[in-house]
């Protein structure tokens, strides 16, 4: 998922060499999206068309024709675009983005889609206002959470809950969330869209190290998932594997796919 982007260089601290190449290549796609934002997005595409190939293959599967899908933390509409085609024209894609330079990258990507929806907003648990804290090295990495020993410029932005987006009973398929570690907040904001919609299916990136920077705990997580009588699984290649607790990491570096069901 986005956030992959930044930490799948993380996952190689055992060699300095390199650990400090990646560094290199952030500073690259940095400069690309600022400068030379057409090269930085077929670079991003291709990045994500391997690295997510496994969801992918997973959304192809269980996303149909007219499915309604929850995109949030849209960022520059990569996978806005693949779930477009996936829903079909008589699908819905709503597409959630807080930061403005991505939003504006959003809104040209998917303008001539008549079939998503776009906001300028974070989920959360209730809607309001909140701070985005911007991060200077990475434009995937901004958070609605103050960062541990980073020092970030922060805007003013709208925090929307799902629960208030949808009106009761209102049919949602998936949700979609890639949000930085702000995922067990966003989940607390959809309890009465996830309880209308007893079908609706999760693909959401598992951080640990960003859940309890944002104040939570992926014990917590996996505790509302259970609470909706789901079941989760990790994502592979070769298809869905059973979680287990005890292979979770709470390193910076350590992320995962999840995928919730109840069927």
């Amino acid at each position: 998922m986005r956030a992959a982007f930044m930490r799948s260089f993380c996952n190689r601290d055992a060699d300095a060499t390199p650990m400090t190449a990646a560094w290199g290549i952030r500073g690259v796609g940095n400069k690309l999206y600022e400068y030379a934002f057409p090269i930085y997005r077929l670079c991003y595409r291709a990045f994500k068309a391997y690295a997510d190939r496994a969801e992918r293959q997973l959304l192809k599967r269980i996303v149909c024709e007219g499915a309604v899908v929850v995109d949030a933390g849209a960022n520059i509409g990569i996978y806005s675009q693949f779930l477009s085609r996936c829903v079909g024209a008589a699908g819905v894609v709503h597409s959630f983005e807080p930061a403005p330079a991505n939003f504006k990258r959003l809104q040209a990507a998917t303008s001539k889609l008549e079939n998503v929806r776009v906001s300028q907003a974070a989920l959360g648990e209730r809607s309001g206002t909140s701070k985005l804290y911007i991060s200077d090295n990475l434009n995937v990495d901004h958070r609605t959470y103050a960062t541990e020993g980073e020092s970030r410029r922060a805007e003013l932005i709208h925090i929307i809950a799902l629960d208030d987006y949808f009106k009761p009973g209102e049919r949602v398929d998936l949700i979609k969330m890639d949000i930085q570690g702000y995922e067990l907040q966003g989940l607390r904001g959809a309890n009465r869209v996830l309880t209308d919609n007893p079908n609706a299916k999760l693909l959401l990136e598992l951080w640990p190290y960003g859940l309890k920077q944002a104040g939570g705990s992926w014990r917590e997580l996996l505790s509302i998932l259970h609470s909706k009588n789901m079941s989760f699984f990790y994502i592979t290649s070769d298809g869905l594997r059973p979680f287990c607790a005890d292979s979770v990491g709470e390193s910076a570096a350590w992320y995962t796919s999840l995928f919730a069901t109840r069927s």
